[in-house]
């Protein structure tokens, strides 16, 4: 396990990040050939998998001597106060080791793994891989990275640089809105003149967004299913807001609310909206009732 030694620092390094992300994905996949499954507390799945990506990922990237903590969904609620408070104020690597796990357990391939990234409490970088379809993107020195690998995923050489100008794509008739389960229980689209999708991985949809080929986003998320995609999201430039019009801070104690994390729950304060700019984001709000 030598190769899973972070390096001496407290910033992000995004060849590191990516090549930890690649191995998780292996983890995963030999994981999945092995299946066994539990239904946690709030009626989710979980698999064998996710506890030991996450103790993985912990184990690769934790450096509480350099100030460096994780915040996983799977043991979010095995931190106590005290060091829940370190991670929110240190530098904090934010984890979903299977985001999709139900198309993950039905051997379905849109599922991945999430890793973001807080300074001080501020999201300022991420980084998704996608081993069913072999597709990854991250955030690299200001930039945003992203490649199709062909039966793999790329090496971090492949990578290149997305353009912010794609977002202007994400208004064409053919790009959908994509809405959690909670919106499509609960609530009404009326007058939309596009698609709606649901999902059982938000990381689709945050990879595909930031490529152009979405409208938008519109859910209530925990900090380990949105902080990659968000992060990513920001440095392209798109509008990101909770649905009342308020902007994001991208400050996680601020957008987030961690007072339910012993029950493994740490939620956006709202439901939130993503999309190119306000005005398309104030339109695709204006039609869920």
């Amino acid at each position: 396990m030598k190769d899973f030694v972070l390096p001496n620092n407290s910033t992000w390094n995004a060849q590191f990040v990516y090549s930890t992300a690649c191995k998780l994905a292996d983890i995963a996949v030999a994981e999945q050939q092995k299946l066994t499954t539990e239904i946690k507390p709030d009626n989710s799945i979980v698999t064998q998998a996710d506890k030991l990506v996450e103790d993985t990922a912990i184990a690769a990237l934790a450096n509480p001597a350099n100030n460096t903590y994780v915040i996983g969904e799977e043991t979010i609620k095995e931190l106590t106060q005290a060091e829940l408070n370190q991670a929110l104020t240190g530098n904090c690597y934010i984890i979903d080791p299977i985001d999709g796990t139900v198309p993950y357990a039905s051997l379905t391939p849109l599922w991945g793994i999430s890793i973001g990234f807080a300074q001080n409490g501020e999201l300022t970088d991420g980084c998704i891989v996608l081993p069913g379809t072999f597709e990854a993107i991250i955030s690299y020195q200001g930039k945003v990275l992203y490649g199709k690998g062909i039966g793999a995923l790329p090496k971090f050489e492949q990578l290149v640089e997305l353009s912010p100008e794609l977002k202007n794509n994400c208004n064409h008739p053919s790009r959908v809105l994509v809405i959690n389960q909670l919106i499509a229980k609960t609530k009404q689209v009326e007058g939309l003149n596009r698609g709606v999708t649901t999902y059982y991985s938000i990381v689709f949809p945050y990879v595909y967004l930031a490529q152009g080929r979405m409208a938008g986003i519109c859910a209530g998320l925990n900090i380990w299913d949105a902080a990659a995609g968000s992060a990513i999201l920001r440095k392209l430039g798109f509008h990101q807001s909770f649905t009342d019009g308020t902007p994001l801070t991208f400050n996680i104690e601020q957008d987030y609310d961690f007072s339910m994390f012993k029950q493994g729950q740490a939620r956006s304060r709202q439901m939130m909206i993503v999309s190119k700019d306000q005005q398309f984001s104030e339109d695709l709000v204006a039609c869920i009732k």
